[in-house]
């Protein structure tokens, strides 16, 4: 920190002293003395000193790489010595720092962040953008026309919105080549983003298992639009006897419409694996499959409750096997019991929404459910279905909760105590 304020010190050293000094008054005194207007129009004028700041910031780290700060103490390079002198990340300063190296080639954009005019954001969107365009223009004005454009929008748009509008700069200030250029940049960028997509997946040892992923936009588009799907209809829910509405937060909401995505995809139309639809394994015996406690051996050695099985085997296929002593297969049946297509319209048109007493969610998302488990010797037929929404679904399948059967065909839940 600059501590020198006297004449013979340098502007900047003077300013920046001065700087704290105000600003430790202003710290130590009492905002609600200021008027309505007063605070509206400070806190404007706040985010355009900080941009400020910023700016000169920016040009003193860009000094301080040409003088070779770091490397005079031994640090890898500025970057890394600014970071661990101001406390900040090696990622986020190494950031700042090519913004401060591409804002000495970028005048305007340089004068507008240290006019406050714009934030540090739009001056990184800005000058990302410069230094993509191609390097063979024939009009050497188009940069600076590009620049000049992309400030004037940054004064009434956020950095988000003008990273969109820098996407096709050319088209705008030079469309008899802008949008050929524009449409080739594009086309690299798709090519990019699926060569570039992965995704991981790792258990987490407590049920769970994280992931992360990267794909084209796209694909993420068509991928938030189908859970967005599942996620959108709200829960109406009577909890004993008084009705509320379920608002869980988003992500949670998100997760939820992923395993149901993931539970509703249907097995025919994805690629074969070993000549198989691509279809997880449950074993799971008779016992529990009735009401017992025993859980399901997934394919892989993963395991799950009785209770979670017991709800998958509403949905998906049973596959009997009998297996001898020693656990070798005896014999295999052939999937069997799901309710044909005309019994699941029949059905949505009896019991339009979930039949848990007080639930609004739609029969289109619902799940089919036999009363009397078909394990028991329940038939599949409409007389012992109901439609059942994922969570109450759940519900009905988890010992914890006890199931009453009311007048017109619903049923209540009560956690056991």
């Amino acid at each position: 920190m600059a501590k020198d304020s006297r004449r013979s010190a340098h502007v900047v050293c003077r300013a920046v002293a001065k700087s704290h000094t105000r600003l430790d008054r202003a710290h130590e005194s009492h905002l609600w003395s200021m008027s309505d207007d007063d605070v509206t129009a400070t806190l404007h004028e706040a985010a355009r000193l900080r941009a400020r700041i910023e700016a000169l910031e920016l040009r003193l780290a860009a000094e301080a790489d040409r003088r070779h700060a770091g490397e005079r103490v031994g640090a890898t390079d500025t970057a890394s010595w600014w970071a661990a002198e101001t406390r900040q990340t090696r990622p986020a300063a190494k950031h700042r720092m090519r913004l401060a190296e591409s804002l000495d080639r970028h005048s305007p954009t340089a004068t507008a962040l240290a006019d406050g005019d714009v934030s540090v954001d739009h001056a990184g969107v800005i000058t990302e953008c410069l230094d993509k365009l191609p390097a063979d223009l024939d009009d050497p004005t188009i940069p600076l026309r590009a620049e000049e454009h992309l400030l004037a929008e940054a004064r009434h748009r956020d950095p988000k919105a003008l990273r969109i509008l820098a996407k096709h700069v050319l088209t705008v200030v030079a469309p008899e080549i802008g949008e050929a250029r524009d449409a080739k940049a594009l086309e690299a960028e798709e090519r990019l983003a699926r060569e570039t997509a992965w995704l991981t997946m790792s258990p987490d040892g407590r049920g769970s298992v994280v992931g992360k992923f990267k794909i084209p936009e796209l694909h993420g588009a068509m991928l938030k639009r189908t859970l967005l799907a599942f996620a959108a209809p709200k829960h109406q829910t009577a909890e004993n006897g008084a009705e509320t509405y379920e608002r869980r937060p988003v992500p949670e909401r998100m997760g939820d419409a992923f395993c149901e995505l993931l539970e509703r995809l249907p097995t025919t139309s994805v690629p074969k694996l070993g000549g198989l639809n691509a279809t997880v394994v449950v074993t799971i015996d008779i016992a529990s499959l009735m009401g017992g406690l025993a859980p399901g051996v997934l394919d892989d050695g993963g395991t799950i409750s009785a209770a979670q099985a017991r709800r998958l085997a509403c949905e998906a296929g049973l596959i009997p096997a009998v297996l001898g002593s020693r656990s070798e297969l005896l014999d295999l049946g052939r999937t069997t019991r799901l309710f044909t297509g005309a019994q699941r319209r029949a059905l949505n048109l009896t019991q339009p929404t979930c039949t848990e007493d007080g639930c609004d969610w739609p029969a289109h998302l619902c799940h089919a459910h036999h009363d009397q488990p078909w394990s028991a010797g329940g038939a599949t037929d409409l007389a012992n279905a109901r439609n059942l929404c994922p969570r109450h679904h759940a519900r009905i399948h988890d010992p914890a909760y006890d199931t009453t059967h009311l007048p017109g065909g619903k049923v209540a839940f009560h956690r056991r105590t």
